[in-house]
């Protein structure tokens, strides 16, 4: 539910600084002027406790209200329908099925493993040099989407883990990760939603900060 021009709730988000996903539900958070509270877990197993909110331990988990939503896609469609701002959902299909693919590519990647990050980044790579209709622009698919708040989970999980160079050394990527570092809130609201993500330093020390958009 909505007063004025924020939120009643403010959401809970599981997850942890070190997964890509749990980034990307923290970006779009911000891109569609959400508030969270954020909380770290590190037992995703049977006996843990997130277990009663996702069956099969699948993260992040995202809390609103009795609303409970677990898994990348399920996460970032909740916040990009309960925000504000025009959808992170391309309208074209033809583009939206290419958002997907991109999307399910970023969901693949372990940035922690230095093949599987240059194997997808070398994807995001080449999608970025497509010049065709509706994916002019500077995002993965022309307009900033979904898609975006999924590669940039996965390029700021590796820039913390200390593999800036995957991204640096791809200029099509490394001019993209800027453009997504300085694009301005979906929402109008006055905060860098590339802000909200985790920092090296929350990264190092298993923290997730709030996320902080309208309320105090």
């Amino acid at each position: 539910m909505a007063i004025g021009d924020h939120l009643r709730d403010v959401m809970d988000l599981y997850g942890s600084p070190a997964c890509p996903h749990t980034n990307a539900c923290m970006l779009v958070a911000g891109e569609k002027g959400v508030d969270m509270n954020c909380h770290a877990e590190t037992d995703w197993g049977p006996s843990g406790a997130v277990r009663g909110m996702s069956p099969l331990g699948i993260g992040p988990v995202l809390k609103d209200r009795t609303q409970t939503n677990y898994g990348l896609v399920s996460c970032l469609s909740y916040l990009d329908d309960k925000g504000f701002g025009p959808s992170l959902v391309h309208r074209n299909g033809v583009v939206r099925a290419r958002m997907y693919q991109e999307m399910g590519v970023a969901a693949q990647c372990n940035a922690g493993d230095d093949a599987s990050l240059a194997s997808a980044l070398d994807v995001l790579d080449t999608t970025l040099g497509t010049d065709a209709g509706n994916m002019k622009g500077d995002y993965v698919c022309g307009q900033f989407t979904l898609a975006d708040a999924c590669w940039a989970g996965v390029c700021q999980v590796a820039m913390n883990m200390g593999k800036g160079s995957a991204i640096s050394s791809r200029s099509r990527v490394n001019t993209w990760f800027s453009a997504v570092q300085s694009h301005p809130s979906t929402s109008k609201e006055a905060i860098n939603p590339f802000s909200c993500m985790a920092t090296k330093a929350d990264h190092d020390a298993g923290n997730m900060r709030e996320v902080r958009v309208n309320a105090g």
